[in-house]
């Protein structure tokens, strides 16, 4: 069926489910199938390191993987019959696998948790039990707890837990040891044999500093990077643009791997695969919209626009000739302003709410 014939909102709901692997993104979700892999090979558990900036694709990568487990089990039988995939809207396909087992209940190969902010090791130990559907009390004692999770382990035959975020580790100001909650990850290997997946920013494998029998632990690190400014036509990024573009709901063949396109795409989103795809949907949106058969510099100039309300004169898409290092060292400058601009603002409420207590206090 040709595009034409579809919906607007179908359309558009095409462009929001795409997916792009690119040769980093394979080796990045290897590294999460060796890790799952390696489950049961040896007295005790490893794990792996993902990093990479916000925008990298780390998150796809492990949505990815999530995807890939959960059709390897699909059509297993066990007790006679296939094991089913759980309600979407009770067990979200990006934060686990959960199936169920007739005749015994939950099965979850594999859990993803989000670690938060300036959280404790008991706290932690207390997410993951929550993850596999257990709440426990504060007072809950930490053997208890332990038990709880050896039992639930087997019971739910977890082989993996990919924690996200886990710069937030590193970055807490606890007085006591910052690095005291990547003990649960410890644990988890040594006496619960889980395989473990640290995903985060770049410094997340600052946690291993304090914590050396962690880093004994560590079987495998990767750095996810943004694509490079290479512009020929086999280069990874060009081999990226090409499948996103073939991949828009357009019957017109759409030319967004042209280099003369690609150079502008990489100075906006200074090659981050998330803000591609982000500036191409928007783009793609507007075509759909207003019945345009295919996207070309000036939609681009439009949603890189919207997102940043910039005059014609600095958007990369609008302008007559592209000079690469001028649109860098504007693009910086307007950053630096805004950095200083927030400061001045937050300085401002400050002194407001300065002000606002000495009068409360002095009435």
């Amino acid at each position: 069926m040709k595009w034409k014939n579809r919906t607007a909102d179908e359309r558009k709901n095409h462009i929001d489910g795409f997916v792009a692997v690119t040769p980093t993104m394979t080796r990045a979700l290897d590294v999460l199938k060796r890790c799952y892999r390696s489950h049961g090979g040896g007295h005790q558990a490893s794990c792996s390191f993902l990093l990479g900036e916000t925008g990298v694709g780390k998150t796809t990568v492990a949505n990815e993987f999530l995807e890939e487990v959960r059709a390897e089990h699909m059509g297993v039988l066990m007790d006679g019959k296939n094991l089913q995939v759980q309600d979407q809207e009770a067990y979200p396909h990006d934060m686990s696998v959960t199936l169920e087992r007739p005749n015994h209940g939950l099965i979850r190969p594999v859990l993803k948790i989000g670690v938060a902010k300036k959280i404790t090791y008991k706290q932690l130990f207390a997410q993951t039990l929550m993850a596999i559907g257990v709440n426990v009390a504060k007072a809950t004692r930490f053997t208890e707890m332990m038990s709880i999770m050896r039992q639930q382990v087997k019971e739910q035959q977890i082989r993996m837990i990919i924690f996200d975020e886990c710069q937030h580790i590193a970055d807490s100001s606890m007085t006591r040891d910052p690095y005291e909650a990547a003990d649960v990850f410890k644990v988890l290997m040594k006496e619960v044999r889980v395989q473990i997946a640290c995903v985060g920013l770049p410094y997340a494998t600052d946690l291993l500093l304090g914590n050396r029998q962690l880093e004994t632990l560590k079987k495998e690190q990767m750095t996810m990077r943004p694509f490079q400014p290479d512009f020929s036509d086999e280069s990874e990024l060009m081999t990226f643009l090409k499948v996103l573009s073939s991949d828009l709901p357009f019957d017109r063949a759409q030319s967004i791997h042209t280099a003369s396109v690609a150079v502008r795409l990489h100075l906006a989103s200074d090659g981050y695969v998330s803000g591609i795809v982000m500036m191409v949907a928007e783009a793609a949106r507007i075509a759909i919209e207003e019945d345009i058969a295919i996207i070309d510099l000036n939609l681009l100039g439009e949603a890189y626009r919207r997102k940043h309300d910039v005059p014609d004169h600095e958007n990369p898409f609008l302008v007559p000739k592209i000079d690469p290092e001028g649109f860098k060292a504007l693009k910086a400058e307007r950053r630096g302003e805004k950095v200083q601009e927030a400061r001045r603002n937050r300085a401002t409420r400050r002194r407001k709410v300065l002000v606002l207590k000495r009068k409360g206090g002095s009435k």
